[in-house]
């Protein structure tokens, strides 16, 4: 399924640059780049065609929509093939330019990979596809063991985001490394399960040292300008912590409380119950026009299936449909002006809320 995505224009070399610039500080590009974005947000597909920016698979949403039953295993298995990363891995289809540097298309990224990896795991318990869906499994680990150390002592460890050197050591990448690391502990070569679970332990001591006394994780391991705390990311790190407890249950003790501060930080300080939805932020690091982001209420809604809050899941659930989804469309943000934007998005949070809004209708379902 080829689909637009907030961030393929920045793919052009040319909008590339500019935004490279403006993150620099950069006076001329301090000047362009708020009139982007001002066309973007007015007119967000007839842009993308105007400037030639064309739609992309994404084998991460391509991951979740065949986990939510949506496309079939042999296709799902061609896209992994077909975009996987010359390392192992999968990532973005695009140039990806961040405040942690500009990361060429198609390099893997640890928060993409995991995804694909439970796909194929599911793939494998398949009759008659379990090898080729377990080789391309174990080709991600070497993807894994590319990822640069930012942190090593004897009981902690901190890896990039890409296999390539970054300034700034990410909280969530981290947790989604241990993910990662787990599923080969759990389900990967023998040979190499007990390094492994070393390492998920070192990743998951050093995410719990990174945690605030409020129970929130900024998004940088620094206190650095340009750190933030918002909502997706939070919920990242805690559903995480959460799936690796589930694998690797010898390590309760350590997760379970940081996962429920963690919980407890994104209830009181990131949902708003008067709005109903989850706000972006509870720590900014910059402005734009909207005021609300379909991302964050789906990983929201997958803690609440993760907390087994199934009746304030399926309240909430249905509220954000309400206001996300239009003629059966979903769009993956609204603005200051209350107007929804990105028609079928689907990377940008609209995937994840389906994926677990199947989560939801799954578990009532096994619980009933």
């Amino acid at each position: 399924m080829k689909i637009y995505d907030p961030y393929d224009i920045w793919s052009l070399p040319v909008l590339g640059s500019l935004k490279s610039k403006w993150s620099s500080g950069h006076k001329l590009s301090g000047m362009i780049i708020p009139f982007i974005g001002i066309v973007e947000v007015l007119a967000p597909i007839t842009f993308r065609k105007v400037i030639g920016c064309p739609p992309h698979d994404f084998p991460h949403v391509e991951a979740m929509r065949y986990l939510a039953g949506q496309i079939t295993t042999d296709n799902a298995l061609r896209l992994f093939a077909e975009n996987m990363a010359l390392n192992g891995g999968w990532g973005l289809p695009f140039s990806w330019y961040s405040k942690n540097g500009i990361y060429p298309a198609n390099t893997a990224y640890v928060t993409n990979t995991p995804y694909v990896m439970m796909a194929l795991l599911s793939i494998a318990s398949e009759a008659g596809h379990k090898k080729t869906a377990m080789d391309l499994f174990e080709q991600s680990r070497e993807f894994l063991d590319a990822l640069e150390v930012m942190h090593d002592t004897p009981t902690e460890l901190a890896l990039s985001y890409a296999p390539v050197e970054e300034p700034r050591k990410v909280v969530n990448a981290n947790s989604y490394a241990a993910l990662a690391y787990t599923l080969h502990a759990k389900y990967g070569e023998l040979t190499h399960r007990k390094e492994a679970i070393k390492r998920v332990t070192r990743l998951i001591n050093w995410i719990l040292s990174q945690q605030n006394q409020d129970g929130s994780w900024p998004y940088y391991a620094d206190d650095e300008p340009g750190n933030f705390i918002d909502c997706f990311h939070s919920c990242f790190v805690v559903k995480n912590l959460i799936k690796v407890q589930q694998e690797l249950p010898e390590l309760a003790d350590q997760i379970a409380p940081a996962a429920k501060a963690g919980w407890d930080y994104i209830r009181s300080h990131l949902f708003d119950p008067e709005y109903r939805l989850c706000r972006r932020f509870s720590k900014r690091s910059h402005r734009d026009p909207f005021r609300w982001d379909l991302y964050d209420q789906a990983e929201y809604l997958g803690l609440l299936v993760d907390f087994g809050l199934y009746d304030e899941a399926y309240e909430f659930a249905e509220h954000v449909q309400s206001r996300f989804s239009k003629n059966e469309h979903w769009y993956c943000r609204i603005d200051i002006l209350g107007r929804r934007w990105g028609k079928n998005f689907m990377r940008w949070g609209i995937a994840p809320f389906l994926y677990h809004q199947h989560r939801l209708l799954k578990a009532t379902e096994d619980s009933a």
